[in-house]
C-alpha cells in the first residue's frame, strides 16, 4: 500500500464533516443515510452515533456489514467494514458532543443515545487524481 495515499485518506477523513452510510435493509436492499463522525483520527476506525430504535440501529443489529463514503470536490473515499453498537456509559461519555442535545435531549445518559464503532476492512479511494484499493 502507498503510504502517501493512506496519509491523504487519513487527512481527508479528518476534514469531511458528513458521510453517506450504507446498510442492508430488511428486504436485502441497500439503504443509505447521512452520518456525522465523532472526531475521526484515521480511516481504520470511525465512530458516530445513532438513536436506539431508529431504522439504522435495527438494521445494524440484523447485519453489521456496512459501507461509508466520504467525498469532497473530486475526491472520494469509500470504506467497507463492520459496525459494533456500544451502549456503555464510559463510551457514551467519551464521544459526547454538546450539539448532540439536539437529538438526545437528556444528554449523555439519554436512553436512546448509542455509539456506533466502525472498523474498516477494505478501502477504495480517488484522491488528488490517484486511485487505490487495499485491505486494512
Amino acid at each position: 500500500m502507498n503510504t502517501a495515499i493512506l496519509e491523504k485518506a487519513n487527512q481527508m477523513i479528518k476534514t469531511c464533516e458528513n458521510a453517506s452510510f450504507g446498510v442492508i435493509d430488511e428486504s436485502g436492499f441497500p439503504s443509505v443515510s447521512a452520518i456525522s463522525l465523532c472526531n475521526p483520527k484515521s480511516i481504520s476506525e470511525l465512530v458516530f452515533t445513532t438513536n436506539i430504535g431508529s431504522n439504522k440501529y435495527k438494521r445494524l443489529q440484523a447485519n453489521n456489514k456496512v459501507s461509508i463514503c466520504h467525498y469532497t470536490d473530486a475526491n472520494n473515499l469509500t470504506l467497507v467494514g463492520t459496525c459494533e453498537i456500544l451502549i456503555d456509559q464510559e463510551t457514551k461519555d467519551k464521544y459526547w458532543q454538546d450539539w448532540f442535545t439536539y437529538v438526545y435531549p437528556e444528554g449523555k445518559t439519554d436512553p436512546t443515545y448509542c455509539v456506533i464503532k466502525f472498523t474498516t476492512k477494505r478501502v477504495s479511494l480517488w484522491i488528488d487524481e490517484e486511485g487505490a484499493e487495499f485491505s486494512i
